[in-house]
């Protein structure tokens, strides 16, 4: 999602031309994070959600600690809808003295939210509808179906098509067993569920208060997912003085993807840059 080979919108190169030793992490059992014998296991018949909140954390940490080691500097750290929940406990916890600045982009916090609710199986509550195992498969058809319900009348060109099908085609391509079924789909670890219920049923899951380094704050105002309201709560209750909140127009919740993906980047480097982060040594690929 962050380096999406089409139409400019690639978040790492763009990062990278604006000065930033870049980096975008696969958590364990998504895109290309272990071989195809370890999905396998970790994707068992009967296993319960996988790559859950703590274990999604304990990743960050990892890089973190590889990329200022290798640096010899500050990280900056940008989470994107569940990631910025993941993120923000990071910083918030084990990170609070290893970031420099925090970008939260369409962050998630903890304001009820019926249409996905409506989506979710309560993962606390046995007998639901809908069992909470550990992944679940995502196809081309159901990418397209979820950003299209986002898409006002007359938005078709808030996005390139070559972007979804460049999108789809790698997500495809990552996953060995994505062919495996009928239509191929690519599996993702159900672990990010078990977080959107609290989010989305008003449980916060985090202590902003305790994040005190630079938070940049950033959504499209097209955004169901990611709403105004949330962010506002978030913002309010974050413990740094450093802060900011922007919104951006005629954009979703896939913005980074979409035509006005430049306009992302440029606010968020721009912040990243003013609040310290690790940018590229003279020399240095």
């Amino acid at each position: 999602m962050f380096d999406i080979d089409a139409s400019g919108v690639s978040w790492l190169r763009a990062a990278a031309a604006a000065g930033f030793a870049a980096y975008a992490l696969d958590l364990r059992g998504y895109g290309r994070s272990g071989d195809a014998n370890w999905r396998a296991r970790a994707f068992a018949n009967g296993a319960g959600p996988t790559c859950t909140g703590p274990e999604a954390i304990e990743d960050i940490g990892a890089a973190v600690d590889f990329i200022t080691y290798r640096h010899g500097r500050p990280t900056a750290l940008v989470g994107w809808s569940w990631g910025s929940t993941t993120s923000a406990r990071y910083v918030a916890g084990a990170g609070r003295d290893k970031v420099a600045s925090l970008v939260l982009y369409a962050p998630i916090f903890a304001e009820r939210n019926e249409a996905w609710l409506a989506e979710l199986a309560d993962p606390d509550t046995p007998g639901q509808r809908r069992p909470l195992g550990s992944h679940r498969r995502i196809t081309a058809e159901d990418m397209r179906r979820r950003w299209n319900a986002q898409l006002p009348p007359g938005g078709d060109d808030w996005r390139d098509e070559t972007v979804l099908q460049e999108l789809a085609r790698v997500s495809l391509q990552d996953d060995s067993t994505a062919r495996t079924v009928t239509p191929p789909g690519f599996c993702v670890p159900n672990g990010t569920l078990v977080d959107l219920w609290k989010c989305f049923s008003g449980r916060p899951i985090y202590d902003p208060d305790k994040i005190d380094c630079p938070t940049l704050l950033v959504r499209a105002t097209q955004d169901p997912t990611s709403t105004r309201s949330d962010m506002l709560a978030l913002f309010d209750r974050l413990g740094t003085a450093e802060k900011q909140y922007l919104e951006i127009g005629n954009g979703t919740h896939f913005i980074n993807a979409e035509r006005r993906a430049p306009s992302l980047f440029s606010a968020v480097h721009a912040f990243l840059h003013r609040h310290g982060s690790t940018t590229k040594s003279t020399g240095e690929s």
